[in-house]
């Protein structure tokens, strides 16, 4: 071993060994004890996620149905939310399994009110069979197949395999996530919306969350994602060629949770409140607009919206000629 290696070593141990320590003598807790905590804790977070989970979808399957003739890419659904031990991250998969039943296959967590898988009689732990004989989720492609063609779907309950008579309806395909963080935050990538916990938590009310929803599907269902990404790199990075894409989502989002019968009035209230919790977004654009004018756009919306309903007028947002979704 070289001396400059010895001397660094020493150095270490010398570090260690001085490090500072508490001055108090702290109370005794058991290991039984942690562990019968850690599983109430576990027990809370996750009853918390479930009632998220199902709010969550209650409140976004009206916006993907009343808006898939909007909407690119479209699906047929059944309304239920899977999930397998693989959804969650290593140190929660005993927990997820303790809690909510999740196994290593994709089975039913969450029947939608009111949804075809409900009125099919589907509940939750069944297991949804594909024609290969895998338990996989409502938007597996053989399953998608094997509704359209038949009109049915094989469900595994109770070890026992039966075949069930189900109507479904047409959606955007666009899958809803709940993230579980205290993060005030809601995002669209293309494919999927994710919402967060502490979104949900934030907002005062459904039609809030509604609002965000419609927001989030207009940024996949206009492909922002993909013009983003373009802008991005032809402008060398700049920011603000992401804002007007925000504003649509604002604009085009409000149809669309109009259309779920949802009421516009007084979601703007939302960025009042948030800009008490972020003030330098009340007067600094970067990559959204400024919450105000988010806040007095959305109220100029929804005065359009309204004047449509009253007058009758099919409720569509107003499109530049040939730049409507298809």
């Amino acid at each position: 071993m070289r001396p400059s290696t010895t001397f660094k070593l020493l150095g270490l141990a010398l570090c260690l060994a001085g490090c500072a320590s508490i001055a108090t003598q702290l109370p005794n807790v058991s290991p039984a004890q942690i562990e019968s905590e850690t599983v109430l804790q576990e027990k809370l977070a996750f009853k918390e996620k479930a009632a998220l989970i199902q709010k969550l979808h209650t409140l976004a399957r009206p916006i993907l149905l009343a808006n898939s003739e909007l909407c690119p890419k479209t699906r047929q659904d059944i309304g239920v939310v899977t999930h397998r031990l693989r959804d969650y991250a290593k140190p929660l998969r005993e927990a997820a399994a303790r809690e909510l039943g999740a196994g290593n296959e994709h089975s039913i967590l969450y029947v939608v009110e009111g949804s075809p898988a409900q009125k099919a009689g589907l509940r939750r732990g069944d297991y949804i069979i594909s024609t290969v004989g895998k338990a996989v989720g409502p938007s597996n492609k053989l399953i998608q197949s094997q509704i359209e063609e038949t009109g049915t779907i094989r469900i595994r309950r109770d070890s026992q395999l039966q075949s069930v008579n189900i109507a479904p309806a047409s959606i955007c395909d666009y899958d809803v996530k709940l993230k579980q963080t205290p993060t005030i935050n809601a995002y669209a990538n293309g494919r999927s919306i994710v919402m967060t916990s502490g979104m949900m938590n934030f907002a005062a009310k459904d039609e809030e969350i509604a609002y965000i929803l419609g927001h989030e599907l207009a940024h996949n269902a206009m492909g922002h994602i993909r013009k983003t990404v373009s802008n991005y790199i032809l402008s060398l990075g700049a920011t603000r060629y992401t804002r007007p894409f925000e504003s649509e989502a604002d604009y085009v989002g409000l149809y669309y949770m109009a259309r779920a019968g949802y009421s516009p009035d007084n979601v703007e209230d939302i960025w009042r409140r948030l800009a008490v919790t972020n003030p330098k977004s009340v007067a600094r654009a970067k990559t959204h607009p400024t919450y105000p004018d988010r806040y007095l756009a959305i109220d100029a919306a929804r005065a359009e919206i309204k004047a449509k309903q009253a007058s009758g007028a099919p409720l569509i947002p107003n499109f530049k000629t040939g730049q409507a979704p298809s």
